[in-house]
């Protein structure tokens, strides 16, 4: 696969040619930094920036007006997390597990039921299995995902491919989030398609709605007497536009293209959820600057608003590389603490530079008890672990699987792959710091 997006980047003319010299006045390192180069996929220098970090990841985080983002995740750069107060007494627990982007990438032919073998029961050995399926299923012609003047890139699946990055022998991701910037790569017909797939094989959906009526109503998961409700959208359907008549189709909130976007319609739904009787309520949001390996300030007041409005778990993705977490203590109620994912990162990537072929599975502990005489549920615990895609060869041709990136770590000696997972050792490292590593070869 492309290390990076040039080979996807389909464009001729001048608009290339800006494009280019663009990315030649970038070599003094002007973008080595974040800076707020809005998305525009007809401006130049927004394509060429875009570009410039697929090639080289920001690891450096922007410090807004009141928020160094650096300053404050670096303690919580860790990958193992205890939450539950002394005096709680627990009655009913389970677990969940967070992945981040299920995308279309080459190997996955041939792949069933060996691209999980090492990560299987990390993953799927859970109650609760979520992850961002970023590939829709269409009954057109997958198309190439090319980037040109004219369109941004589709990233559609086979129903081989499918079945492929939903399931492990005979086990599967129970929840998946369609509200990304992909969903509409096919129109209508393509959620439509998704979504009768999803219902056939009994995988639950957030983000996407069939009706005005379902858009209104809180997504629910019941499990072992736990209500747990799910508020899911978008920043973005990548300027395709919505179904006539059908505003509703997908929840999406314009984080990063409005310099002040109404997020209230996501505080009202966490309000909706809890109305519902919720016992736990995760917010996921597909979000984030891509290839960058912090968030955004304004994500940081974004995620404290929903946290404080009652979201008890955050999960982010789309920057296509893992970010570091937060753990944040509401202003409400201070010794409760609402993890904040802020980027999982890519699962399964279209490109193979060592920050995107790198991605964080969340364990995450939930517990349901009490403090005192007053009934709460709560998230007890949190697991972040370092995963790799790569590719291996076999009788059927070369094919990816995922591995974590300790194990990698132990096993390779040889170059080139050694620079490589070394490279991705040091993008874990900005992340989760360096306690993955421990008892690792060095």
């Amino acid at each position: 696969m492309p290390r990076d997006a040039r080979p996807i980047m389909k464009f001729t003319g001048e608009l290339a040619d800006a494009i280019e010299q663009l990315l030649r006045d970038a070599a003094d390192g002007r973008w080595d930094k974040p800076v707020d180069v809005k998305l525009d996929p007809r401006n130049p220098e927004s394509l060429a920036h875009w570009l410039y970090k697929s090639m080289n990841p920001v690891v450096h985080g922007m410090c807004g007006p009141d928020i160094d983002v650096e300053a404050l995740l670096k303690p919580y750069k860790q990958t193992r997390f205890d939450f539950l107060p002394s005096n709680f007494k627990v009655e009913t627990e389970i677990s969940m597990s967070a992945s981040g982007d299920l995308m279309c990438t080459p190997g996955l032919d041939g792949a069933k039921d060996r691209l999980f073998h090492s990560v299987s029961e990390l993953i799927f050995g859970t109650d609760i299995s979520y992850a961002n399926l970023e590939s829709t299923l269409t009954t057109g012609e997958v198309e190439a995902t090319e980037f040109t003047a004219d369109s941004t890139p589709k990233i559609n699946l086979t129903p081989t491919q499918y079945e492929t990055v939903v399931s492990h022998e005979g086990r599967q991701f129970d929840i998946v989030h369609l509200a990304n910037n992909h969903i509409l790569d096919c129109g209508e017909e393509g959620i439509l398609t998704t979504l009768a797939r999803l219902d056939q094989d009994g995988i639950a959906q957030v983000g996407v709605n069939r009706t005005a009526d379902q858009a209104a109503q809180p997504r629910i998961t019941e499990l072992a007497g736990l209500r747990i409700g799910w508020v899911a959208h978008t920043f973005s359907v990548n300027f395709k536009p919505f179904p006539e008549d059908k505003p509703w189709i997908v929840n999406m909130t314009p984080f990063h293209l409005e310099p002040d976007p109404d997020i209230g319609p996501i505080e009202a739904q966490i309000m909706a959820c809890r109305v519902a009787g919720c016992d736990l309520v995760v917010v996921a949001l597909h979000w984030g600057l891509e290839f960058e390996l912090y968030p955004h300030p304004q994500q940081v007041g974004w995620a404290h608003r929903f946290a404080d409005a009652g979201a008890d778990l955050v999960i982010g993705h789309h920057p296509h590389v893992p970010q570091p977490v937060e753990i944040y203590r509401p202003k409400s109620q201070p010794d409760r603490a609402v993890p904040i994912l802020y980027s999982l990162g890519n699962l399964s990537t279209l490109l193979s530079h060592p920050a995107m072929a790198l991605s964080l599975v969340a364990r995450i502990g939930i517990a349901k008890g009490r403090v005192g005489s007053r009934k709460e549920t709560r998230i007890a615990s949190l697991e972040l672990v370092p995963i790799a895609l790569v590719a291996e060869e076999s009788e059927a041709g070369e094919i990816t699987r995922l591995v974590p990136l300790k194990d990698l770590h132990e096993c390779i000696k040889e170059e080139p792959m050694r620079g490589y997972v070394d490279d991705m050792a040091r993008y874990a490292d900005v992340v989760v710091g360096d306690g993955w590593r421990a008892n690792a070869a060095s």
